[in-house]
């Protein structure tokens, strides 16, 4: 979910940089709290707005074999070839 697919991740990360060194900068927060921010609105604020409004999802080995086509598909395509083949 946290990769170049998702649309969400660069704006997000460009706004927890700027929170981050907005919050050193303005205030005495402690590192961990600045992480804190960083890491949520950097990295699980843009998984979540991906899974919210429905961002494409990577296939997982169950559902795909190494061609990128569903093998359920695939395999009513080579049934289908073989019967059309065979009088």
């Amino acid at each position: 979910m946290l990769s170049a697919g998702n649309p969400y991740v660069l704006p997000a990360v460009l706004v927890a940089a700027a929170a981050y060194l907005g919050l050193t900068v303005l205030t005495d927060l402690s590192i961990l709290v600045r992480l804190g921010v960083l890491v949520g609105v950097g990295i699980v604020f843009p998984i979540v707005l991906n899974r919210l409004f429905g961002g494409e999802e990577d296939p997982t080995d169950d559902e795909a074999d190494g061609d990128g086509t569903d093998k359920e598909t695939a395999d009513d395509d080579d049934s289908e070839a073989s019967a059309s083949t065979n009088p």
